[in-house]
């Protein structure tokens, strides 16, 4: 049953007044994944598993929050005054967003409300399920409050819930993707700038790998070491053009400036883990600019032609190239990240084994979810089968799908 049957039964069940439903869709990481939170473009992909949050009825000074797909059904309840939030629990980011959009809108929030929430996004499956509760969340707070904002204040106010107001180091990503939907083009510096592309042309598996994560323990530890690496970058005699580049940590440094041929050197001097994250994200941006015309329609010029085949990537046809990006950027999550595990990729095999051309993990790593593309919908099942025998905890045939929204 879809979350959203799953919550329409439940009202009826209880007899609930329904007052809105809002929605907003999960999504998948598809390039450039862990370059956010340093200030690169990334793409990603809103899918149609969706998270809904509905008002059922006026509660007076307070808000009573449930959630359906937590074992008990567990429900919270706090003061309208009270949105500061007291850990990382689900309520936890109804208070945050609730405080984010007081400070960004000057709104008053004086009455509350019974909400339920419903997910088809599985939680902690590497599919941004967090930010799409944010951004669910304050389509239909706006809405009950009878203001209107943009898309861009939306997404960004979800964001600074998370981020500012919860602590938890996530670039714009996740909730610009479930705010705008679509295949998503995001250069997330401040003003951030949100471009639509089009679609990969192969059919598209999502593969929850069973593997539970949370993004705040990935992140801090990679934001560690990259910083680790600047620091011992900033020790050496670098020429002064590439120390210009390079700030006081990973989100000052410009990323987008340095090449590989100008740093390589001074890598092989720092050595070890922190050169190894630099170096993930140098390749991994070149890569995404590469993809981004592809997917854009733009020819490739021959310096795109010499870097791809630097990378090992040696076909010449647009759709080729992007599926050996897709492959690539994998490779670079696994090796010179460190995000991969050997269930996941064994989940990647198999796919490969039943028909898929590329896959890639979407998400912060270390479990969650993985993407498999195929050029053959008549593949799809088979993959989705061999996927599931090697250990998957589920895998969905999705497609681009529309950000949030008021549900009819």
């Amino acid at each position: 049953m879809s979350a959203k049957n799953r919550l329409l039964e439940y009202l009826a069940e209880i007899g609930a007044n329904l007052i809105k439903i809002a929605s907003a869709p999960g999504r998948v990481d598809f390039l450039n994944t862990h370059q956010d939170y340093k200030g690169l473009p990334v793409v990603a992909i809103a899918v149609n598993k969706r998270l809904y949050v509905a008002a059922v009825e006026k509660t007076g000074r307070r808000f009573i929050v449930e959630s359906l797909d937590l074992e008990g059904r567990p429900s919270r309840v706090f003061d309208v005054t009270d949105f500061v939030p007291r850990g990382r629990d689900f309520d936890d980011y109804i208070r945050a967003c609730i405080y984010s959009l007081i400070m960004m809108t000057n709104v008053a929030v004086n009455e509350g409300y019974r909400i339920v929430i419903s997910s088809d996004i599985p939680i902690g499956g590497g599919m941004g399920s967090s930010g799409s509760l944010e951004v669910a969340f304050l389509r239909l707070l706006v809405e009950l409050l009878g203001i209107k904002i943009p898309t861009m204040v939306l997404a960004e106010t979800a964001f600074r819930a998370e981020n500012r107001i919860m602590g938890i180091p996530c670039g714009r990503l996740d909730q610009y993707a479930a705010a705008y939907g679509g295949v998503m083009y995001l250069k997330p510096t401040w003003p951030p700038n949100v471009d639509t592309l089009n679609s990969p042309p192969f059919h598209m598996i999502v593969v929850d790998s069973g593997i539970k994560h949370r993004t705040a323990n990935v992140h801090p530890q990679r934001q560690k070491e990259l910083n680790e690496g600047i620091q011992r970058l900033l020790e050496l005699d670098l020429p002064s053009e590439l120390r210009e580049k390079i700030g006081d940590d990973f989100e000052t440094t410009m990323w987008d400036r340095i090449s590989e041929e100008e740093i390589s050197p001074y890598l092989e001097s720092i050595g070890g883990t922190p050169a190894k994250r630099i170096l993930f994200t140098i390749r991994m941006n070149d890569l995404t600019k590469i993809a981004v015309k592809i997917l854009k329609g733009f020819p490739l010029e021959k310096s795109d032609l010499i870097r791809l085949r630097e990378l090992g990537i040696t076909d010449e046809q647009p759709r080729r190239i992007l599926c050996g990006i897709i492959n690539k950027q994998h490779e670079l999550l696994r090796d010179l990240y460190d995000v991969s595990l050997p269930k996941i990729e064994r989940i990647i095999e198999a796919a490969f084994e039943a028909g898929a051309c590329c896959a890639k993990i979407s998400g912060a790593g270390l479990g969650g979810s993985i993407i498999v593309f195929t050029d053959s919908k008549g593949n799809i099942n088979k993959i989705i089968h061999e996927v599931l025998s090697e250990g998957a905890g589920n895998a969905w045939y999705v497609r681009p799908d529309v950000g949030a929204k008021m549900e009819g």
